[in-house]
């Protein structure tokens, strides 16, 4: 892509909006509160929160709420124009903070800067490329001097509450809202956070896929080129996942009186801040650009910079000065990417109409026009609803009954024209919605997530995300304050790969290349895709990767992969898969192809190829992983010989509630005085039992449920005699084929030749066959109530046959072979034939013999 000139962007006016109320647009949410932050009072200060969208709209603090703040209500009566929120001119008034704007330019707003010291104030910071000038004063009657001056166009406040001077641990010293004790208000809660964990281990978790995140990182993890400004809460650099990722020299501390401070302590979070909003700027940073170095999380882009913005006070607060600040240092940074999961604070909505919201919703309109005017694509968060509330149609927007935040909220002030949430309705701001995974792999809108057709541009992941927080620890939280830094991590991998495209060039590529999911309302266009923003509009042919350039053998994956021909059938060549399947090409030439290598693929590096039917063709390359460890049998013990006649009962170790599939098969008979020593096979019995120990049948196998404690147990009936090898595979319930568990060797021994005769010893006649002596060798008596073969053993009792499969049976009878009599046994008979004729002839009486 050519790189176009920067221009600075036309400013576009405030959107209208109307229809449902305007709940709370709180960004974020931890899941809970941790048991060191008791909840907070309705005095205590915001936590951080985020919010987003194109055109320019008001804002509240950042996580703040207040919770005696009554709920928006929709049916509150419209009003004929927004209430103002002009303090009264009073004799002596508190000290409070201003924007005055002028006509951008040194001169002009030099004059402005005048104007301010001539009624009065005190100059805090002079921006003259947009015009705007930060002030404070405690002069009776100060708004209206400065707005009486030829060389002011609007002059307004920043807040409601008046400052008061005490020392602030973000900074030296510096004055706070007196109406909100230091203590800091928590953000409203939306999930359930999730215990803290020490080494997540980089586990990919349903965010990372949803953006395909592993995969973009196959092929392009983000350059060092490429600086994300985190306008947030600050961010902890120590942390072991972000401290090769943040960039001092580009940091800045924004949240004393909107000054830039680049003391590494004015750009760190907060000690004193309550915990949401503490860890809010360092759990932003970790879903951006966490590193990719095997344990923790690891983010969308690992390869690009971070710079911390610290946009938030220690009570949670984000008043316009401080954002003013940090839009501006990130165009003086020359920044590429910043997020802002935050709204500007004390109001909701920020309203054109009203005659002190207007010059900050105008002064802070400028400073993201200019930041966009000096390359720098900015992300906001659409918002959330407060627990209890519905969420907020940002395009329909009716009444607002929590602003302002700082001190009593205006119940039913009326938003529904003219009035915006900042930054997200500020002109050129990409826009985030929060989605979360929904049913048959679909996603669907967040319940907390603000949403609005024409507003909302795109969604993300946004309901419990685990990323990185102060102190080296990860937490799961949830809010459209997730969900952004997702999207600004796929423009950071834009920039990335097309170094010289404007704002507006990325904007239009993250929507060309997202999901496309409905309605727009909810998703704007759809999903963001950091695998088609590294290897779409780029010329590059068809490309196909595994998830992190990784395949574990024995496991099922995907991989996927764009530029081929749409509709032409693909598929993997190699010898090393055991399931080769196929797919078709979507419209765009995207595919998603089910692989799985075989359990004994060697580790290490792997190339193969995709193929498509059309002639496309990519070559991935993979580290192959190791398969799964197979199970452990226990039962029997190698040598061990069991007598005929009995089912074989084989036990063992595997994982809970796996699928294990048992297979015995023949070991194959040793010749004679080949067996080793001690080894209790068929190579140890006499000649004549072992000729008798015929060959064994088939292999016979059976799938058997693992128990909770990963134990298992299969039955086998029908054993021929012989020398048997018995081993067995895990199937996980995540579909993982594991490794062939270590073999273990046994034997059944023969049945022993029957006596010809009956059972009592009746010698039989000559040719008669023998007694059935009952089963043949080495079968056994099927177990009551199933049938031989059968042994699929389900979750609960061991050995509890399922439906058996019919190839797997086995006779459970053996024929009678017979035998032909031999030496000893024709001698027999002629001893017995002479004695029956020896008793005959001794027993004739005297009387009978010849005279």
């Amino acid at each position: 892509m050519t790189h176009s000139p920067r221009r600075r962007p036309a400013r576009r006016s405030t959107r209208a909006v109307g229809g449902a109320a305007l709940a709370a647009v709180l960004v974020f949410a931890p899941v809970t509160a941790v048991a060191a932050d008791a909840p907070a009072t309705a005095a205590s200060s915001p936590a951080p929160t985020a919010s987003a969208s194109p055109a320019p709209t008001a804002s509240a603090s950042p996580a703040p709420t207040v919770s005696s703040s009554p709920a928006l209500a929709a049916d509150v009566p419209e009003l004929s124009a927004p209430a103002s929120s002009a303090m009264p001119a009073a004799a002596p008034v508190d000290a409070m903070n201003y924007v005055v704007n002028a006509v951008p330019g040194a001169v002009t707003t030099e004059a402005a800067s005048a104007a301010v010291v001539a009624a009065g104030g005190t100059v805090l910071a002079r921006w003259d490329e947009i015009g705007v000038v930060t002030a404070r004063s405690t002069a009776a009657g100060f708004v209206d001097r400065v707005r009486a001056s030829s060389s002011v166009e609007s002059a307004g406040p920043t807040r409601t509450a008046a400052i008061r001077a005490t020392p602030d641990a973000d900074a030296g010293g510096d004055a706070e809202s007196a109406a909100v004790p230091p203590t800091g208000v928590q953000a409203t809660g939306l999930a359930e956070r999730v215990a803290d964990v020490a080494d997540p281990g980089e586990e990919r978790r349903w965010n990372d896929k949803a953006v395909h995140a592993a995969e973009a990182r196959a092929v392009q993890p983000g350059s060092p080129d490429v600086l994300v400004g985190v306008l947030d809460s600050g961010i902890d650099a120590t942390h072991p996942d972000l401290v090769s990722q943040v960039d001092p020299a580009a940091s800045v501390g924004c949240s004393v009186d909107g000054v830039a401070d680049p003391d590494p302590a004015a750009w760190a979070p907060s000690s004193d801040a309550a915990t949401s909003t503490r860890e809010h700027g360092t759990h932003v940073a970790g879903i951006i650009a966490a590193a990719d170095d095997g344990r923790g999380v690891v983010g969308v882009a690992p390869g690009v910079r971070l710079a911390s913005v610290k946009v938030v006070d220690a009570d949670g607060f984000i008043y316009p000065e401080y954002a003013i600040c940090g839009y501006m240092w990130a165009a003086q940074q020359q920044m590429d990417v910043t997020n802002a999961s935050f709204f500007v604070d004390p109001w909701a909505a920020w309203c054109s109409a009203d005659p002190d919201q207007a010059p900050a919703l105008d002064a802070v309109a400028r400073a993201v026009a200019w930041s966009q005017h000096e390359g720098v694509l900015d992300v906001a968060a659409a918002g959330n609803a407060t627990v209890g509330a519905v969420a907020v149609d940002l395009a329909h927007k009716t009444a607002d009954s929590l602003s302002p935040n700082d001190s009593t909220p205006q119940p039913g002030r009326d938003v529904s024209q003219g009035c915006s949430q900042l930054p997200a309705e500020v002109d050129g701001v990409v826009t985030v919605s929060s989605a979360q995974q929904g049913g048959g792999g679909s996603i669907e809108k967040s319940r907390f997530s603000n949403y609005g057709a024409g507003v909302v541009d795109l969604t993300a992941p946004g309901a419990a995300v685990l990323s990185t927080v102060p102190g080296g620890g990860f937490a799961a939280l949830s809010g459209t304050s997730m969900a952004a830094p997702h999207v600004a991590g796929v423009a950071a991998l834009l920039a990335s790969v097309h170094p010289g495209a404007t704002p507006a060039e990325l904007r239009d590529l993250l929507a060309r290349q997202a999901g496309g999911e409905t309605p727009s309302e909810y998703f704007g266009a759809g999903m963001v895709d950091a695998f088609a923003a590294v290897t779409e509009d780029l010329g590059r042919g068809a490309v196909a990767v595994a998830p992190d350039g990784v395949l574990q053998a024995g496991a099922a994956a995907i991989l996927r992969g764009a530029g081929f021909v749409p509709g032409e059938t693909v598929r993997a060549e190699g010898e090393a898969f055991d399931d080769s399947t196929s797919t078709v090409a979507d419209q765009r030439g995207r595919v998603q192809l089910p692989v799985r290598l075989s359990p004994g693929t060697p580790t290490g590096p792997l190339s193969f190829s995709v193929v498509g039917s059309s002639g496309s063709s990519a070559v991935v390359d993979v580290e192959v992983q190791e398969a799964l460890a197979g199970p452990v049998v226990t039962s029997p013990d190698d040598g061990d010989r069991l007598p005929s006649g009995q089912a074989v009962v084989v036990e063992g170790t595997s994982i809970d509630s796996a699928r294990v599939t048992v297979t015995v098969e023949p070991a194959g008979s040793l010749p004679a005085g080949d067996a080793p020593a001690g080894d209790l096979l068929t190579g140890d019995l006499p000649a004549a039992a072992r000729a008798s120990a015929a060959t064994p049948a088939a292999a016979e196998s059976s799938t058997v449920r693992a128990e909770q404690d990963g134990t298992f147990r299969a039955t086998f009936a029908g054993l021929s005699a012989g020398d048997w090898r018995v081993s067995a595979v895990t199937w996980t319930v995540d579909d993982v084929v594991s490794a062939t568990g270590p073999a273990v060797l046994f034997a059944v021994d023969p049945v022993p030749a029957p006596v010809p005769g009956d059972e009592a010893g009746v010698p039989a006649e000559p040719g008669a066959a023998p007694a059935d002596p009952g089963p043949g060798p080495g079968s056994a008596s099927p177990t009551p109530g199933s049938s031989p073969g059968e042994g699929v053993v389900p979750t609960g009792a061991p050995g509890r046959p399922l439906a058996a499969d019919p190839a797997r049976a086995s006779s459970a009878a053996l024929a009678w072979t017979g035998s032909e009599p031999g030496p000893v046994a024709l001698a027999a008979l002629l001893i017995v034939a002479v004695g029956v004729v020896g008793v005959g002839v001794g027993r004739r009486r005297p009387g009978d013999e010849p005279r």
